[in-house]
């Protein structure tokens, strides 16, 4: 059957045509496979996390859970039990576990499946059901201790990998309460997979050391220019088409080294020139003009996105208040405003703490009150203050190892090249001065986007 163009270039939640293999990465992750360790694929938002996983691990062949801002650790041990076929009633009360201290109380019995044969009629209480073949075994358990969890999972005899999504929307308390459960799983052959948008190493072994030597980590970044041209390749084969060097090279550049944008830039270039989808006859692209609206365009959808996100993120949190007539120090507005004027050259490589502190200073109507504490607070809570917002995936995070701000949504340099910033910086509200929608922030310095890279 021939293919359509959406199934061969473009982001999407199902395997696209134009899939390359990367020795760098889908070596590492198939060796990660046939180790006993638990395996983190992490780097920014649409680098290509979903569809190495979903390649060697197909999503309906094993058990995946959506992780989400409200997802409790509990919720996340029910989910991958349902998955197994584990009925789990709650509200009875038992004293059960090696791992529990006298008398404590469970809450929750798990009915698991028993089909036919010796292994049924081996269990005394086991219940019978309308299918004469299958037979409940009912256990006490504890939905918070993985040794339980493990337990349950081994009586059902479960091979099957548990894939986590969006781990990076668990707060930093549940983040380092997994990490601690991952060592007992791992000790008793459960494995997870964890999909998580941040760009840093080690980020489950801060929390919890035990897991260095437990835990394989798969970065997905970074994208070179031999990968992308690969990409095109195997797409133009997919359409029978080809597409001039020229504007190969116009989609590298414009990319910013994301696999996701590319992929929509090329999408939508042939889209453009009304290749929707495989060619009788082959064609090629050479006319620059579809190459500019696919940029146009793109950058349209991006803006509209990231501009909302930024005035979410500036509007920081609603309950901050001053004390008595001094007004609150509004840090994440402050922030917005130097990541806008840094532009693309200052996030490019990260931006440094020292260098944050010092642009805020400038531009803050309480400039010898922004101290080091107070910066703490505004970068360590990032992630937290984006989940609340509803800003999925974030665009932002703070490496606390190297103190340096990073980009994880790949969109968003492609959003600071091609949108008016300026414009963007003039119209966010100014929250020192009232609830005017008209009233305006005029900053310390002339706005410019400047060529330091943070340092």
């Amino acid at each position: 059957m021939k293919p359509k163009l959406e199934e061969v270039f473009g982001v999407s939640i199902n395997p696209v045509l134009s899939y390359v293999q990367r020795s760098a990465v889908d070596d590492r992750f198939l060796e990660a496979l046939k180790a006993d360790k638990q395996i983190v694929v992490y780097g920014s938002s649409k680098q290509g996390k979903t569809a190495l996983v979903q390649r060697y691990l197909p999503y309906d062949d094993n058990v995946v859970v959506r992780l989400t801002p409200k997802t409790q650790i509990s919720d996340v041990y029910a989910s991958v039990l349902r998955q197994a076929n584990v009925e789990i009633k709650e509200g009875a009360s038992a004293s059960y576990g090696k791992e529990l201290s006298a008398g404590a109380k469970v809450g929750f019995k798990a009915m698991i499946p028993i089909f036919g044969g010796a292994d049924a009629s081996a269990h005394s209480d086991a219940k019978a059901t309308k299918n004469e073949d299958v037979q409940y075994k009912e256990i006490p358990f504890n939905l918070e201790l993985p040794q339980d969890v493990s337990e349950l999972l081994r009586e059902c005899r479960f091979k099957k990998s548990i894939i986590l999504e969006n781990f990076h929307y668990l707060d930093d308390e549940r983040q380092k309460q997994l990490a601690f459960d991952l060592r007992t799983f791992q000790e008793l052959g459960i494995r997870f997979v964890i999909l998580g948008v941040w760009r840093e190493k080690n980020r489950l072994a801060q929390f919890n050391g035990d897991l260095v030597d437990r835990i394989l980590e798969i970065p997905v970044e970074p994208w070179v220019n031999d990968d992308f041209r690969a990409v095109i390749v195997q797409g133009c084969e997919a359409l029978n088409i080809d597409i001039s060097e020229a504007l190969k090279l116009c989609c590298i550049n414009a990319s910013f080294s994301s696999i996701g944008v590319f992929q929509e830039l090329l999408k939508e270039l042939c889209s453009d020139a009304r290749i929707l989808g495989h060619q009788s006859d082959h064609k090629t692209i050479t006319d620059a003009a579809h190459f500019d609206r696919a940029v146009q365009k793109k950058a349209q959808d991006y803006s509209a996105r990231h501009e909302r996100s930024l005035e979410a993120i500036a509007a920081g949190n609603v309950s901050s208040s001053g004390r008595g007539d001094v007004l609150p120090l509004f840090l994440p507005f402050y922030l917005v405003r130097v990541i806008l004027e840094g532009g693309y050259e200052g996030l490019e490589n990260g931006m440094r703490r020292s260098s944050i502190q010092e642009r805020i200073q400038k531009m803050h109507h309480r400039p010898n009150d922004v101290r080091a504490s107070d910066m703490s607070n505004l970068l360590y809570n990032l992630a937290s203050l984006q989940a609340a917002k509803s800003i999925s995936p974030p665009i932002i995070d703070y490496d606390q190892s190297t103190k340096l701000l990073q980009v994880v949504d790949s969109t968003f340099y492609f959003f600071l090249k091609n949108a008016d910033l300026k414009t963007i910086a003039d119209d966010l509200m100014d929250p020192t001065a009232g609830s005017s929608r008209e009233a305006r922030l005029q900053p310390a310095l002339p706005f410019e986007q400047n060529d330091e890279n943070g340092e």
